[in-house]
């Protein structure tokens, strides 16, 4: 696609979408539009994206009608607000460049802390796109160029503070690829002209990486963020600075963005986190956690207990328990009704005193679902059910409402 085919965006091209939004993109797509002086495809793309709850998930970008969304693929890939939001942290000095544009939402969310930011991306339309969307949103201080990163790394001569790299994680075939090496384009690879360019390096990465593996790949010292949504792990980030090549190797921060866009921030290290004292608890306690899933993924399950002064179910169970309430924790936390051995004969009455109740598994033989059916009992309610083993190896039934 070349500058005389990009589609321009026109009075009549808002006004058709304005005028059809919440309409099925199906059956518009059908109608003949011949006589329309705007790409009519791609205003159709806009009704479709916006009626995709997209509004929940970049409110900030929703809320200006002249926005652009180049495809429907690009709204699926983009960070959320709220984690591209918490990447502004991470931007080091006054110039950015993303190398991976794609929608523009992180370039333009990290650009806000900075004089000075470039966005890379090798697709026109979304350079066309983004060029419009940076003048919509006042960001005209993001330099935008069509060019693959690599490319523009040998054709420039630029450094930077902070350089942003989010490498495609689909193969040819649409498969998912998780390894760093894998992926497109290969950050290994370019390693020594990415650091020789900037002094902050961050790497963005699918939430189902192998972080072990991850730290082997990248085999120099890097901080490891893991970052969570409402308790649902997003994304991995690792990030280098090239001017501190005595840190610690082994750092991780789990990100935990809640409700209001509010931030837990955990640092761990996973040497401290082999010699950490793993408290095993003798019996459940009156309050019970679940960690956040970025803390499950991260693998701090020893570091936990001290952090919160807590012990743990079971080694396998990823559950904890204390007699004190604690505050702020990074995760669930319930107050627990009573224990119940788990037994056929306590199964067969269970639903007369709990006739439903939301059951989360954790190093227990049956799944959810199948415990749910030999209960007898219906999903929902304020009454949580844990089935879980404890340290003794014995399978128990914790009854809890949420603290």
């Amino acid at each position: 696609m070349d500058s005389t085919t990009l589609p321009e965006f026109n009075e009549s091209f808002f006004a058709f979408v304005k005028q059809h939004l919440g309409q099925d993109a199906m059956r518009l797509r059908l109608k003949k539009m011949d006589q329309a002086d705007f790409s009519v495809d791609l205003a159709i793309t806009q009704v479709e994206a916006r009626g995709r709850r997209l509004e929940k998930k970049i409110p900030e970008w929703c809320a200006h009608e002249r926005v652009v969304f180049p495809s429907l693929l690009s709204t699926e890939q983009c960070s959320s607000q709220e984690t591209a939001s918490y990447k502004q942290r991470l931007v080091r000095g006054n110039s950015l460049c993303d190398l991976t544009g794609g929608l523009g939402i992180d370039s333009y969310f990290m650009a806000q802390r900075v004089d000075k930011a470039v966005y890379v991306e090798q697709n026109p339309l979304y350079c066309h796109v983004a060029r419009h969307n940076f003048d919509v949103l006042d960001m005209p201080h993001i330099t935008v160029y069509n060019s693959d990163c690599n490319t523009f790394l040998a054709e420039t001569s630029q450094c930077f503070d902070t350089i942003f790299i989010d490498p495609a994680r689909r193969g040819k075939s649409q498969e998912r690829l998780f390894a760093l090496a894998d992926c497109e384009p290969n950050v290994l690879e370019m390693m020594p002209v990415l650091l020789s360019r900037c002094k902050r390096l961050i790497i963005k990465l699918s939430p189902m990486v192998d972080i072990s593996m991850l730290r082997q790949e990248i085999a120099r010292p890097c901080t490891i963020y893991v970052v969570s949504l409402a308790n649902e792990c997003k994304e991995i980030l690792a990030v280098i600075d090239t001017d501190m090549v005595d840190s610690p190797l082994n750092d991780i921060t789990c990100v935990v963005i809640g409700r209001g866009n509010d931030v837990k921030e955990l640092h761990f290290s996973y040497e401290k986190e082999s010699d950490a004292p793993c408290l095993m608890a003798h019996a459940v306690g009156t309050y019970l956690y679940e960690p956040d899933t970025a803390l499950l993924k991260a693998g701090m399950f020893r570091s936990l207990c001290g952090v919160y002064g807590i012990e743990k179910l079971h080694k396998n169970s990823h559950l904890y328990t204390s007699p004190m309430p604690v505050d702020e924790f990074a995760g669930r936390a319930f107050r627990v009704i009573e224990v119940l051995p788990f037994s056929s004969s306590m199964c067969k009455g269970f639903a007369k005193q709990y006739a439903s109740c939301n059951i989360t598994t954790r190093n227990f033989p049956l799944s959810a679902v199948d415990l749910r059916k030999k209960l007898k009992v219906r999903d929902g309610s304020d009454v949580y059910l844990f089935a879980t083993t404890l340290s003794d190896n014995s399978l128990v039934l914790i009854i809890c409402n949420k603290a």
